[in-house]
């Protein structure tokens, strides 16, 4: 004989779930056309039970019905063994959901949808205990519901409804009354017409606050208040929307003639929390429609996993040559570790960072290499993205909405490119006001973001100098992450790791990587690809003569007399600022368009330092004249080369801060301006050039030794650290007693160059 099963799965209910529970129960009592049942607030003179029903055409409208909770019957699962229960469990049925003669639930013409069921239990987030019940109803006291914005349209149909139940049952007088504001669920448009809104709904609030009501205000973010709301404020809460146990208690009402259900069987199939999260309110009652509560796990579960951002698949391993930004990405990756297991606040995690330098050094891929390392989804978006959409509210539309997808899908990375384009709203162009109007309204956003726990941010710009400095200051970007080209162990890396270390084995891939010093890794990856290429059409290994050639289209080689000249111009920038008692630069190297040195940005200038700023902008053409008694082309190939910038320069110890001698007037004159300038004007700054050319000559002449073993060894190596300069000077000075000191000191001023 069968041994009948007698378990009970259902717990005992608390004091927040019994009264969601209902609430719940309560929509069943209203009437519901089984498809739209609107609620608005009431007039003065309007019925409070009126309902607005959508304009639907007479085919689709069902006529409303209305219809009392059922009681309960006993389960079937009472008459069967635990083999048949695991038996229909297996087959897609609930017999813990069906009644005695085999019969389950479902949801019928003139109940609820499923959707403002699971609402309708939501709210027990905010009445979790009877002293919160009661607050809601003191006069004057103000609760901030923070939603996801998918529900706001079901919380406007039944806060109305849920009110009534909540005061029946404090046993309320009809006096108490709770005063429910919705936020508009558009909140993209003009910033004008947002700010026009809010202050109407400001208004009303004020309004029921003076008629002694207490206030109920849903919105999807507290800065949807300003602050004077914020002020009024008394208790804020969070529902982070439907969750599995949602679900389960929605089936309990809607799939079950017994009130009982095989309740961990049905946790086990369902998607998890956060993927719940993403659920819009017709996919619940798409699931819904399935006759049996583990077939609407399971469509759950379906419709989940095409609702499921996919996490990219490069991670920071994949990536090669970052060098700091590898640090401090691996910094970044720890603190969200920490907080997703509870051992740190989200307020002191480190979650934004901008990515500056210039183009193809990878930003964009280093954004999906961390959120693939954290195991995220990552949703980006541009200033041309939003752009294309059309005039200044559709591109405000448009940055609102790759926000709000980001909050919703959150933990997750938001990547936001081009942020140059938000350029400065100071800058006087044409389209002044509109710019405007765009960076105030990421401005908002972004304010609006920091505080979504589990949401990262990562901006890009080639120019971080041109972006509005509210975009980027700490708080809303608080790392400045420099991108720089990689070096040339970087590059090597970059060859081997797509070659492939097997073929990589029996190639030079360093002397390749010296000729594309200077260049991005995409270029280095590019060069890869040809010769991977170059090798299968040919139907042999690759070999070093594929890359040599595949080079040659990216980085033709410089013949022997421009790379010696390019190593001299590119020491005496070197000698010039040690010289001086500048730091050492970070990197100096040859590159197949001349070289650069790269060192820390100058950050302020006075009279003195501004005229060392010059020398060591025009010691690259002072040691081409030193050594070769001419200087080449070099020092002046296009607008950012060393002679346009030390122009600006001195136009700027004139024009800009009042260092010369032409008085305290500002102007923005540049190097561009130069020919419009006065001639007395263009007279100072060409001897503010002079002279700094010819101090830098005297300066490299003394060091002459110096500056040609300088030159020597970046000609050999192609790339040089700072350790690997303070090294030869080392080596220098213990080899020869009567070569000068090239003096250096911390305290100096740094400079970036390029030739």
């Amino acid at each position: 004989m069968n041994k009948i099963a007698t378990r009970a799965p259902d717990p005992q209910p608390d004091f927040a779930l019994e009264l969601a529970r209902s609430t719940a129960r309560g929509l069943f009592d209203k009437e519901w056309n089984g498809f739209v049942a609107m609620e608005h607030e009431p007039d003065d003179d309007e019925d409070e039970d009126d309902d607005v029903i959508a304009n639907l055409p007479d085919d689709v409208v069902r006529p409303p019905s209305k219809r009392s909770w059922e009681a309960p019957e006993t389960p079937l699962a009472k008459t069967m063994s635990e083999a048949e229960i695991a038996a229909a469990i297996s087959s897609g049925c609930d017999p813990w959901a069906q009644s005695r003669t085999g019969q389950g639930r479902m949801l019928r013409t003139g109940d609820p949808p499923a959707s403002l069921i699971a609402t309708a239990l939501g709210l027990s987030v905010i009445v979790d205990s009877d002293d919160h019940l009661r607050s809601l109803f003191v006069p004057g006291h103000v609760t901030n519901l923070i939603c996801p914005a998918a529900c706001l349209w079901g919380l406007a149909q039944i806060l109305p409804g849920a009110a009534k139940q909540w005061k029946s049952h404090l046993l309320l007088p009809k006096t108490a009354d709770l005063h429910r504001y919705v936020q508009d669920e558009d909140e993209t448009g003009r910033p004008k017409s947002r700010m026009r809104k809010r202050g109407m709904w400001g208004a009303r609030i004020e309004r029921s606050l003076a008629q002694g009501a207490s206030v109920l205000i849903v919105t999807t973010d507290p800065g949807q208040l300003d602050e004077t709301m914020n002020a009024l404020v008394s208790r804020r809460v969070t529902w982070p929307g439907i969750t599995p146990q949602i679900i389960v208690e929605t089936l309990r009402l809607t799939h079950s003639a017994t009130e009982h259900l095989s309740e961990a069987d049905i946790l086990k199939r369902l998607p998890d929390e956060h993927s719940l999260r993403l659920f819009e309110p017709a996919q619940i009652d798409a699931a819904f429609a399935a006759p049996t509560t583990l077939q609407v796990a399971d469509r759950l579960a379906g419709i989940a996993r095409k609702l499921t951002r996919p996490v990219p698949g490069v991670t920071l391993e994949n990536l090669h040559g970052l060098g700091d930004v590898r640090r401090s990405l691996d910094r970044m990756l720890n603190d969200l570790q920490l907080w997703r297991g509870g051992d740190l606040s989200w307020s002191d995690v480190a979650s934004s960072a901008v990515f500056h330098g210039p183009p193809g050094t990878g930003k964009t891929t280093m954004a999906r290499a961390f959120a693939g390392s954290a195991g995220l989804p990552i949703i980006e978006t541009s200033y041309s993205d939003c752009q294309k959409h059309g005039h200044q509210g559709d591109m405000l539309a448009a940055l609102d909405q790759a926000f709000a997808e980001a909050k919703k899908v959150a933990p997750a990375v938001l990547f936001i490119d081009e942020l140059d384009s938000f350029s400065q709203r100071d800058a006087r162009p044409h389209n002044a006001d509109y710019l405007r109007g765009v960076v105030n309204g990421l401005l908002e956003q972004i304010n609006r973001a920091k505080d979504i726990g589990g949401l990262v941010l990562f901006g890009a710009t080639n120019y971080l100098d041109t972006v509005d400095p509210a975009v980027i200051r700490s708080g809303r970007f608080d790392l400045k992450l420099h991108v720089p080209y990689p070096d040339k162990t970087g590059l090597t890396e970059i060859l081997t790791a797509k070659l492939g270390r097997e073929a990589a084995g029996g190639i030079d891939t360093g002397a390749i990587a010296d000729r594309l010093i200077g260049l991005s890794g995409a270029d280095a990856e590019a060069v890869a690809r040809d010769a991977l290429g170059r090798a299968r059409a040919e139907g042999v290994p690759v070999n070093q003569k594929h890359l040599e050639v595949a080079a040659d289209q990216i980085a033709p080689p410089l013949d022997d007399d421009t790379l010696w000249r390019a190593a001299i111009h590119e020491a005496g920038h070197v000698i010039v600022m040690m010289r001086l008692g500048w730091p050492i630069p970070d990197r100096v190297c040859l590159t197949p368009n001349g070289g650069q040195v790269e060192s820390a940005p100058v950050k302020s200038l006075t009279p003195r330092t501004a005229q060392q700023r010059l020398q060591v902008l025009l010691a690259g053409r002072a040691a081409e004249i030193c050594v070769f008694g001419d200087p080449s082309s070099g020092a002046g190939a296009g607008e950012h080369s060393d002679l346009a910038k030390a122009t600006s320069l001195a136009l700027a110890i004139e024009r800009h801060w009042g260092f010369g001698g032409s008085g305290l007037l500002w102007d923005g004159l540049s190097a561009a301006d130069i020919w419009r300038a006065p001639a007395d004007i263009r007279e100072r700054a060409e001897a503010h050039l002079r002279a700094a050319q010819d101090e830098a000559k005297v300066t490299l002449r003394a060091n002459r030794n110096v500056l040609e073993a300088l030159a020597e060894r970046l000609l050999r190596v192609r790339d040089m650290s700072w350790r690997d300069i303070e090294l030869l000077e080392q080596d220098i000075m213990a080899s020869n007693d009567d070569v000068p000191a090239i003096e250096s000191a911390s305290d100096g001023q740094n400079t970036c160059l390029e030739s």
